[in-house]
């Protein structure tokens, strides 16, 4: 299971890890983490599904024999070494232990079946009717000030109005928000919301059972109206890319650029690592090449540390949130942030005085850069404004600078991305020892460095 990285609730609930048996099979438990406002609920510590890796499909055929499973039709995610399946038990009654001890006690099936775990459930409490995304107006004709501009103290730190000398951003750039959905409505973010017309809207011929999504997917209610009903992915989306220049509001670090919305988070704030990989395929497969992500959890899953890998062959930047346990992951990992993949930036936060955040998670090893994250100003649904805390908030700053240097320079690949951020940044004394560049994001001067590229 994994939750926001919000600022005031550290670690509420944490699941045991599982034991590994044998030297093909590996398990690890679903994900734990945090949230800044909503309080979250666990209906059950048990799930009835599980993600199962195999190197063919037919090696779940004999598990289908033993127990009352059903298997998913199609793969969630293929590598080199094999498939993952969603398996589910129809009776409610099989433990991951009883897996684990069927498969460990079979030869072919321990060589066949590559790795197990949980997909852990959490469930929203109430229901809303969602709005349909509107047609967005136009924007005005002249530059407009946006009258809130003053309150984001972050743009200033990070130079956003001198790197808007350069680039104000791209429609061209798509950046997928994977949150708790975004209010694609919102008189500052709905000129630049993500509009899908590369298939029609009554259905889809690739297969996929995503039907009639024109802003994202939400993989909560399983419907194409990505909706948010906590606030936090209409905040981060905001940070990323609020429309500037329009006389409303305030701005994102990207002024203009495409934001699609895609909530695997629900309304208390937590969603299930199966939801976590359909949101980064989808993105992936419909032209996302930079992902914001403020959630995280502290145990592993290898299921989804394979899909953010499969992101990065494809040359997607994957923007995480450090998480807000104030402590060094290098030690205790926060995942995804602390997975070892050359495509994952992981963001601590700031503040005003441009020192490290009480709460904000750090390591040399595996935290990357610094940006602002302490009281920010953004959006928040119905066309609101509200200021938020947390490395929540200062993993879109980085991915809306990323964003802004796809735009100046289209052609730059992941990894070249990640690189000139970590280079460019301000190096202060507060993060020396405690972040991988050693400094806070400096989106002007990263402009710069890729000017040459």
């Amino acid at each position: 299971m994994f939750f926001l990285v919000g600022r005031h609730l550290r670690n509420v609930f944490r699941l045991l890890p599982l034991f590994v048996f044998g030297s093909q099979v590996s398990f690890s438990a679903a994900q734990a983490s945090l949230h800044t406002k909503a309080y979250m609920s666990l209906s059950d510590s048990r799930t009835n599904e599980f993600l199962v890796k195999v190197k063919s499909k037919s090696a779940l055929v004999d598990l289908q024999r033993e127990f009352d499973l059903e298997v998913a039709p199609k793969p969630l995610l293929k590598t080199e070494e094999g498939e993952w399946y969603k398996v589910s038990d129809l009776n409610f009654s099989l433990s991951l232990g009883d897996l684990q001890a069927h498969v460990f006690s079979d030869a072919s099936l321990n060589e066949n079946i590559l790795h197990i775990e949980e997909n852990h459930r959490w469930y929203v409490l109430n229901q809303t009717d969602d709005p349909k995304p509107e047609f967005p107006p136009r924007l005005p004709s002249r530059k407009r000030p946006d009258p809130m501009l003053g309150r984001a103290y972050g743009l200033d730190k990070i130079q956003a109005s001198k790197a808007w000398l350069t680039t104000t951003g791209s429609t061209n750039v798509v950046i997928a928000d994977i949150d708790t959905g975004i209010d694609y409505n919102h008189r500052d973010l709905i000129n630049n919301i993500w509009r899908n017309t590369s298939k029609p809207r009554q259905g889809h011929e690739d297969g996929s059972g995503i039907t009639g999504d024109i802003a994202g997917w939400d993989f909560v209610n399983n419907d194409p109206l990505p909706w948010d009903d906590n606030g936090h992915g209409s905040h981060t989306s905001g940070i990323i890319a609020a429309t500037g220049n329009n006389g409303v509001g305030l701005s994102g670090v990207a002024q203009r650029a495409q934001i699609m919305a895609l909530k695997f988070l629900n309304a208390e704030g937590s969603g299930s690592t199966e939801d976590a990989i359909r949101s980064i395929n989808y993105a992936v497969q419909n032209g996302a090449v930079i992902l914001s992500n403020s959630w995280g959890g502290d145990e592993y899953s290898k299921a989804l540390e394979e899909t953010i890998a499969e992101a990065a062959r494809q040359n997607v930047l994957f923007v995480a949130a450090a998480g807000n346990d104030g402590t060094n992951n290098d030690t205790l990992p926060m995942y995804p942030a602390a997975y070892n993949l050359p495509n994952i930036i992981a963001v601590a936060a700031s503040d005003k005085d441009d020192l490290l955040t009480e709460y904000s998670n750090f390591g040399v090893n595996t935290v990357h850069i610094a940006a602002p994250g302490d009281a920010i100003w953004s959006t928040v649904p119905d066309s609101k404004y509200e200021v938020n805390s947390g490395t929540s908030m200062a993993c879109p700053y980085v991915a809306g600078a990323a964003a802004l240097l796809k735009a100046y320079k289209p052609n730059l690949t992941a990894v070249q991305m990640k690189q000139i951020l970590m280079q460019s940044v301000d190096k202060l004394p507060d993060y020396a020892d405690k972040i991988a560049s050693g400094g806070r994001l400096n989106v002007a001067r990263a402009l710069e460095l890729a000017a040459g590229l």
